[in-house]
């Protein structure tokens, strides 16, 4: 009996009173709860599937999807494969979720830091701009963008500025860089991300200089000043080894007796629509987030960088918002998942987004297969979005101690 209750207990204590072991004991039972029960809810699925004899699999990837798609950035023709039509647009939500990202983050920054101005004018107008946007549901407002972008002329009518901007009710056409060759291209891209590092490394050194010593070091155009000069040599070595520049500037202009804008880079009305209502209704949410991270900074650290001569714009840039990153970065996060997931909606103006073009699949091709690489892409996205923020969010932390 003695050897018995020396073998149930752990570090002098009975198993069925040790904490740690009671943790352990619960997390593995809940770890085979959880497998069981998802195991029983697929198995469930596929026994359905099997008894109503419902399509499935994934050999139709392979087939010819023989559909356009309106607008997409990787070169795409009808008889291309199912699989490449889902990376094509795939591709189109991925862009789309990028920019509509940066340009709510800088627009969101941009009402916040408003929200919190002394100007009353300034202030009411964010906080309007917050509260109406924040407020109105996001399919609404996309459909408000898009009968504005039907509202403008047509075509031959539209709008042209300098001969280089056309606004029209297709979209907006520009002038935008293109390979000159894929191989000089991706040689300067790579070259131009090695200067990017190096400027990034002189800033951080002439900054730890700038703090070290007092000495003015300007690391920001130190920083900045490398990369470009990094930059440029390459450009011209590039330019001058190759068959000219690795990137031309495709310019747009109307041809055929339709006017239609061919050349450079035309954002569809669809696209249009899509990035303007991302990009209002997540930047309202980011300005609060914002306005909440800035007003959770002591206010002693406000009056001591302004007790030590920094106007209000370096307060707030070397002081405030430094260590008002800590708060923002988790929530920001969460906001640039919600855009990518909200992009699913843009096959209600007619984008030609993942979700939208893996529902036109469905009518040739198993529904359950397609959704399940729908849920499998957004998956993927939103886990490379949640794991890019939190090591900035981690990088942030440390920094500030």
């Amino acid at each position: 009996m003695a050897t018995m209750r020396q073998y149930l207990t752990y570090q002098g204590i009975p198993v069925w009173r040790h904490a740690q072991v009671i943790q352990w004991t619960l997390q593995i039972v809940s770890g085979f709860l959880v497998v069981f029960l998802v195991a029983w809810f697929f198995l469930n699925i596929a026994n359905a599937i099997e008894e109503r004899e419902i399509p499935y699999g994934f050999s139709f990837l392979q087939r010819e999807y023989q559909t356009p798609i309106g607008q997409h950035f990787l070169p795409y023709e009808s008889s291309d494969t199912f699989l490449y039509a889902f990376v094509v647009a795939g591709v189109n939500t991925v862009v789309v979720s990028i920019v509509g990202v940066i340009l709510a983050t800088l627009l969101g920054i941009f009402i916040g830091v408003s929200r919190l101005s002394g100007n009353w004018l300034v202030a009411r107008l964010a906080l309007v701009y917050i509260e109406f946007f924040r407020n109105v549901p996001l399919l609404v407002q996309l459909f408000f963008w898009f009968y504005i972008v039907l509202s403008l002329p047509p075509v031959r009518e539209g709008y042209a500025i300098a001969d280089r901007l056309f606004i029209n009710n297709g979209g907006i056409s520009m002038p935008f860089p293109f390979p000159n060759g894929y191989v000089a291209a991706l040689v300067w891209l790579a070259v131009a991300a090695g200067a990017i590092i190096a400027g990034s490394m002189v800033h951080k050194r002439l900054t730890q200089r700038e703090t070290i010593t007092g000495q003015v070091s300007y690391p920001v155009v130190g920083g900045v000043g490398v990369a470009v000069i990094i930059g440029a040599v390459a450009w011209l070595v590039v330019s001058f080894t190759g068959d000219g520049a690795p990137f031309v500037v495709a310019q747009p202009e109307p041809q055929g007796r339709f006017g239609r804008i061919a050349g450079g880079f035309t954002m569809s009305g669809g696209m249009l629509a899509l990035m303007m209502g991302l990009v209002m209704y997540t930047a309202s949410f980011i300005a609060e987030i914002v306005r909440a991270g800035i007003q959770s900074v002591s206010r002693g650290q406000v009056e001591a960088a302004r007790a030590l001569g920094l106007s209000p714009m370096g307060t707030l840039r070397q002081v405030t918002f430094p260590q008002a990153l800590r708060v923002i970065i988790p929530p920001l996060i969460s906001q640039c998942l919600n855009l990518t997931k909200n992009s699913s909606l843009a096959g209600a103006i007619g984008f030609a987004d993942l979700t939208n073009v893996a529902k036109t699949m469905t009518q040739t091709a198993p529904a359950v297969s397609i959704f399940i690489l729908i849920m499998a892409a957004y998956l993927a996205m939103s886990l490379s979005y949640s794991l890019i923020g939190n090591l900035y969010n981690r990088q942030i932390r440390v920094a500030g101690g």
